[in-house]
This record gives structure tokens, sequence and C-alpha cells, in this order.
């Protein structure tokens, strides 16, 4: 398993709501919202090579029944 970093931060009411109701529109966490804001945000301004395939990485979705419908959805 990769090492993970846990941070905490804080925001004002009004900018949570808006992510929270992208969030939802998107069908995704707030976890998940702020993950890719943040890869965003490094690609945008972390003068590295764009190009760099650590950068065309994407945040992993799936339906909250993956785990209960893992074996009918992947088996052979």
């Amino acid at each position: 398993m990769p090492d993970i970093k846990y941070i905490q931060t804080e925001l004002d009411m009004h900018i949570y709501s808006e992510l929270k109701k992208t969030a939802e529109k998107e069908s995704i966490t707030i976890k998940e919202a702020i993950r890719e804001a943040v890869l965003e945000w490094v690609r945008e301004k972390s003068g590295f090579d764009k190009e760099d395939p650590f950068f065309k990485m994407h945040t992993f979705r799936s339906s909250k029944d993956l785990s209960e419908k893992h074996d009918e959805i992947y088996e052979d």
C-alpha cells in the first residue's frame, strides 16, 4: 500500500457548501473532490512536466456497492 498523508484544513461555509453541492452533482465524495482539486492544483502550479505519467493519474471512482458486487462485475 502506498504511503498516505492525512491532512486537515478549514473552509469558509460558502466554499464548503459549494464543494458539497458540486461533489453531490458529480456523484463523488467530498474527499474525492478535494483529491481531484489538489491534483489539478499541483499539475498547474508545480512547474513539473505536465506530460509526466504521474500527473496523468486519475482518482478512482466507483459505485458505493462495488465491494459487494466485485465478483459479479469483474468475473471472467
